[in-house]
């Protein structure tokens, strides 16, 4: 009897325990948490709007459109008048552009003609406009995240990125829409709605950095910054049909980029840095001309984040096309969340192999290069795991306890300080024999996503947080959860840190474009651009989506 009541009163201790260390823990998010879902309102322009479309404009590239400035064959206005028509005739249809700072821009546009007829040049995007996804902040403008709480925020501040863009000349014509917080899959949130592909407006953009890609293939920016902590630069660049880079970690200041009002939500946040790894921000255009033009303005040292490195953006010239020396891969296999990573579906790899075939055809040295499974699955386990102890340090304990239960095999429960460093290590490995089988070859080619743009999934919310990264997407009569189709071809190279730039290379059979991640040696940055140049040149595929131009 004693020891039934012994055991009794532990497991009554326990229980107080665990209750108390959830109220705890749970306490900073009272208030965030929403009772019922609002009705999502997507940017709307004024009926009064005049629409001129130009296509001849937008769908020029930044650096063209930037010369085309400086001679005088447009102006500044022009161009900023034309990108908003686009905005208001196409975003009502495709909702990648969640907030448009019109008055803003143009009067900035004014000012950029100006100061040209005064022989006053701002810099290489002189009078240029830009968008960036909506958790960079923008002064005086609106910076949600996607996320309910923070729908009304607007920073004091502009990001690192922006300052640079708005330094080099550029003009912020507004902000692209994203998932809650930058989750997965897809873009789609509470405030503002989903984001629809302009290839197909059934499909998927992709995510985190959605609406961004949306917003270039439709014609509506000309240049975008995107985040990447699992694929959400690469993943929308390849299901949108244009070109995304994540650089070298680290290589981009990333102050600024944080979910901006989350500090006040969750003052923890405020005294407590844990994201240190995995994350990049990178640019997101139209061309690799686009994208080297972006990279010299935005690395660089940052005073407001010491992570930032002084790396040189030096581009060498091309080397002759006989010396280039490419490996790929058209699978990387191992189990991520249990499913199996094996194959591509077979429309994505008959667009590969066909611009494997022009690379050889041209006289490039390609060696298949495959990777083992018991490499990919120590790759995932240790992105999963890195996730969950640095970017879910903050979600209740609760919520962990049920991931965990549940099957998540990624969750850490209880963290430590040894856990941590035994993870870091493992990084250290797979990184250092990364390097190693890259160390002959100037680029390794890889596919973005297990198949192309996918049918939207229906859109499932908790707590203001989108949920569906579980739901089937069918590929070649087989069904994969969306996270295991979107991140188990991209999240390899977020823990490794190499830069990739993504390429358009094609397109199905049913009209979907195709991209493949061009892989880099760290720190190549540049070295990297100019091969994935050379190789969009022989074999890439890059047009915009024809119902857009008018």
């Amino acid at each position: 009897m004693r020891t039934i009541k012994l055991l009794s009163t532990i497991f009554g201790l326990l229980l107080v325990g665990v209750v108390a260390l959830i109220i705890i823990d749970v306490s900073p998010y009272i208030g965030l948490l929403t009772s019922e879902d609002p009705t999502p309102k997507p940017y709307q322009r004024s009926s009064e709007t005049k629409i001129k479309l130009r296509s001849h404009i937008v769908f020029l590239s930044a650096s063209e459109m930037a010369n085309k400035i400086r001679e005088g064959s447009l102006s500044s206005v022009e161009v900023v008048e034309a990108h908003l028509s686009q905005i208001y005739r196409f975003n009502p249809k495709v909702n990648a552009i969640v907030t448009v700072d019109a008055e803003g821009a143009l009067k900035r546009a004014k000012e950029a003609d100006l100061a040209l007829k005064e022989g006053k040049i701002w810099g290489p995007l002189h009078g240029v406009p830009f968008t960036v996804k909506d958790h960079l902040a923008t002064k005086s403008i609106r910076t949600t995240s996607g996320y309910g709480p923070l729908a009304e925020v607007v920073p004091d501040f502009d990001a690192t990125v922006v300052t640079r863009l708005k330094e080099a000349g550029a003009i912020l014509l507004g902000k692209t829409n994203m998932p809650p917080l930058a989750s997965c899959c897809g873009t789609t949130n509470l405030i503002f709605g989903k984001t629809h592909n302009p290839w197909d407006l059934t499909r998927t953009v992709g995510g985190s950095s959605g609406g961004s890609a949306a917003a270039l293939a439709a014609g509506m920016t000309p240049i975008e910054v995107g985040s990447d902590l699992g694929g959400s630069i690469r993943i929308p660049a390849h299901y949108n049909g244009i070109f995304g880079m994540k650089p070298t970690e680290n290589l981009i200041s990333f102050y600024g980029a944080s979910m901006p009002g989350m500090e006040s939500q969750i003052t923890k946040m405020q005294e407590l840095r844990t994201a240190r790894h995995l994350i990049h921000l990178g640019p997101m255009a139209r061309s690799i001309e686009d994208l080297k033009l972006l990279l010299k303005i935005l690395a660089g040292p940052d005073p407001k984040d010491v992570n930032a490195m002084d790396m040189p953006i030096i581009f060498p010239k091309p080397k002759p096309l006989k010396k280039l020396n490419i490996s790929w891969t058209q699978s990387l296999p191992g189990k991520f969340a249990g499913q199996s990573t094996d194959k591509i579906s077979l429309a994505s790899a008959n667009v590969i192999n066909d611009f494997i075939e022009k690379l050889s055809a041209a006289g490039i040295h390609l060696v298949q290069k495959n990777f083992t499974s018991e490499y990919m699955n120590q790759a995932f386990r240790t992105w999963g795991r890195l996730v969950s102890m640095e970017y879910d340090f903050f979600a209740p304990v609760l919520l962990r306890i049920v991931e965990n239960l549940t099957g998540n095999p990624y969750t850490v429960l209880p963290y430590s300080y040894e856990k941590y460093q035994y993870l870091l290590t493992d990084r250290d490995r797979l990184i250092s024999l990364m390097d190693e089988s890259m160390l002959n070859y100037d680029a390794l080619l890889v596919p973005v996503t297990l198949d192309a743009a996918y049918k939207h999934l229906d859109s499932k919310f908790d707590n203001g947080m989108l949920a569906n990264f579980m739901e089937n997407v069918n590929i070649d009569g087989k069904d994969f959860m969306s996270i295991v189709v979107d991140t188990s071809y991209t999240s390899l190279f977020n823990v490794t840190g190499n830069p990739v730039v993504v390429i358009p290379v094609g397109f199905t059979e049913s009209g979907l474009p195709v991209g493949i991640q061009v892989v880099g040696r760290r720190w190549r940055d540049a070295e990297l651009l100019i091969v994935a140049q050379q190789l969009f040149k022989i074999a890439g595929d890059f047009r915009p989506p024809p119902e857009f131009i008018q």
